[in-house]
């Protein structure tokens, strides 16, 4: 099961996210404070216990609810089987209303959650709670039903059957059994009143939060942080895998035994001690308090998940043996990043299988990180991209970054660019319009994204966009906008990102993915078109700028008469980058036919 539509209405900045596509690996990028994380808390609320631990802040309009809506996809047979009444073809659309209400008795806020959906009633009547009562009234004689119809022993409980008794049935007949349904009523979303252990089926949720402490996040009071949550769930899943787990359960039993008054079965008895330390609080408490006739001490002992996740400590070696809190922030970060492959590893049963154990389906896992080039070299970045789209290959990774090193644009749909064009607004997603590369086949594509490295990865983070042939060309406008005082130092002074995009024949793919994103962008190429050239160069320069104009859906196209070295008047290319920064470090050389061109863009 995997998250395949996203929609987030009412909350913090996002006022209507518009439905969107999520892909198993999927980044969200954008400027600071446009709300990209809010759109991965969003993720972690929908599928967290009750509200998700919001409160009024939360609300963009406390008047009227959050509303966050997921379709999940991609359903393993026995999936499908759990969630048929509320599947829509082969997808489940789950949609979780939180609103902020007021309780009558304290008159006090509060928060109410619950989830809605498309709800279909089998087909057969006996098999639907409504249909039963619809048929035969309030007061139907379940026993009854269940005979006539011979359905399993399990509907009666020596030889009885309540409607609590039919309803616990009917629950496993439906996982037991191939049923037909009534099309869903899509006219309108209703409460559906999820059982628990359905609900607990939906994808696990994981988000590595992009703090600048890492002591905070694994501090081991803190019951709600990532790490903590990370240890429970290895120490519950993996130890209770070991031979010797039982050791444990019989060691803490012994524990409890020696410390509390009650017996525990097979357990020594209680210390006298503390008998002796009861009787005498008991005895000096009833000279202040006679109505006192005795206080008992009890110690409370954890399960073996709870002393895992709260009293373990990790020391690291890197030279140094150390407590982890004592390292750096990349280091930490690694730490809990490691933890969340070791805990998926041990859920898709790749780590410890128990001796005679049966292969389980692995439960589906949302990996939601908040910055993940967060404090690591660029280096171990490429290593933690390889890793989040290993996870994505079973499981589903989200992710937001401000790093081209984390977007691989061979697969345009992975990434939606995050903006907020003010506060009104609010959060705008846009994702990948795939309309942009028709005509195109595979290879084609693959030529094209092949030339987005990381470098030209920068267009998904800019706000606009100046498409150029080559470097040089990069140059000649950075020396001509300080020139005249337009920058100090680079284009982006202005909002603007220079792509040199390796000659003209490649600009037009540049600008599909940007039409694919909605960046706005201008080009500015030669035209390569001379007086003495032949008819069939002319032909293919003459095709190849009116390709870009075709292409360009209303963005402005610039360009040199010929090119940028004849409107400097130079007789020959520049031989190098070097050249041309040579060259350009001598404002008198800049001509003012370049000027005016160049400045033309910028206007």
């Amino acid at each position: 099961m995997r998250l395949t539509q996203l929609q987030v209405k009412n909350f913090r900045s996002i006022r209507d996210s518009k439905e969107f596509p999520v892909k198993p690996l999927f980044a969200l990028v954008g400027e600071n404070n446009t709300g990209k994380s809010n759109i991965l808390r969003a993720v972690d609320v929908l599928l967290s216990a009750g509200s998700g631990k919001l409160g009024r802040e939360d609300f963009n309009d406390p008047n009227v609810p959050i509303i966050v809506k997921g379709v999940f996809g991609d359903l393993f047979p026995f999936e499908k089987k759990r969630w048929r009444p509320y599947l829509v073809g082969d997808t489940l659309s789950l949609e979780k209303h939180i609103s902020l209400t007021v309780d009558e008795r304290t008159e006090k806020e509060k928060l109410e959650a619950e989830f809605h959906g498309y709800r279909a009633e089998p087909t057969t009547w006996y098999l639907s709670m409504s249909k039963i009562q619809a048929k035969v009234g309030d007061r139907p004689k379940w026993a009854d039903i269940a005979e006539e119809n011979k359905l399993p022993d399990y509907f009666l409980e020596d030889g009885k059957s309540t409607k609590a008794i039919y309803s616990k049935a009917l629950a496993r007949y439906m996982l037991e059994n191939d049923v037909a349904f009534d099309p869903p009523d899509l006219s309108a979303t209703q409460a559906l009143g999820l059982q628990s252990n359905v609900v607990a089926s939906l994808p696990h949720v994981y988000l590595l939060s992009a703090i600048t402490d890492y002591s905070d996040e694994i501090d081991r009071r803190s019951s709600s942080s990532t790490f903590r949550r990370l240890m429970a769930a290895l120490s519950e899943r993996i130890l209770e895998k070991d031979p010797r787990f039982l050791e444990l359960q019989r060691a803490l039993g012994t524990i409890k035994g020696l410390l509390n008054p009650t017996p525990v079965e097979g357990a020594p008895s209680r210390i006298e001690s503390l008998s002796t330390v009861e009787k005498k609080i008991t005895d000096l408490l009833r000279k202040v308090m006679p109505s006192v006739t005795s206080v008992s001490l009890a110690v409370q002992i954890e399960e073996v998940k709870d002393l895992f996740s709260a009293g373990v400590s990790l020391s690291v070696n890197d030279g140094v043996d150390t407590d982890v809190l004592a390292k750096g922030h990349g280091l930490q970060r690694c730490i809990v990043f490691t933890l969340l492959q070791t805990l998926i590893l041990n859920e898709r049963n790749q780590l410890i299988v128990a001796d005679g154990a049966a292969p389980l389906s692995p439960d589906p896992i949302i990996l939601l990180v908040e910055e993940p080039e967060l404090y690591i070299h660029p280096q171990l970045a490429k290593l933690f991209f390889d890793v989040m789209a290993s996870f994505a290959d079973t499981d589903q990774v989200i992710y937001t970054t401000h790093s081209p090193l984390f977007i691989d644009t061979y697969e345009a749909e992975r990434v939606a660019i995050v903006s907020k064009p003010d506060p009104l607004t609010g959060t705008v997603i846009r994702s990948c319009d795939t309309t942009a590369f028709e005509g195109l086949d595979d290879r084609k594509l693959f030529q094209g994204f092949t030339k987005l490295n990381p470098s030209m990865n920068e267009l998904f983070f800019a706000k606009r966009v100046l498409l150029v042939e080559g470097p040089e060309d990069s140059i000649a406008i950075t020396a001509v906008l300080k020139a005249m005082g337009r920058i100090t130092t680079r284009p982006e002074e202005l909002e603007w990102s220079i792509i040199a995009c390796g000659g003209k024949a490649s600009i037009p793919f540049f600008q599909r993915v940007l039409n694919a994103f909605a960046i706005p962008y201008a080009v500015l190429h030669d035209t390569d078109v001379t007086a003495g050239m032949s008819q069939e160069d002319k032909a293919t320069h003459d095709k190849q700028n009116n390709t870009i104009i075709s292409i360009a859906r209303g963005s402005q196209v610039h360009k040199y008469p010929i090119k940028l070295e004849n409107s400097l008047g130079l007789p020959n290319h520049f031989s190098d980058q070097y050249s041309a920064h040579v060259f350009f470090s001598n404002p008198a050389n800049i001509t003012q036919q370049v000027k005016d061109i160049i400045l033309a863009v910028f206007a």
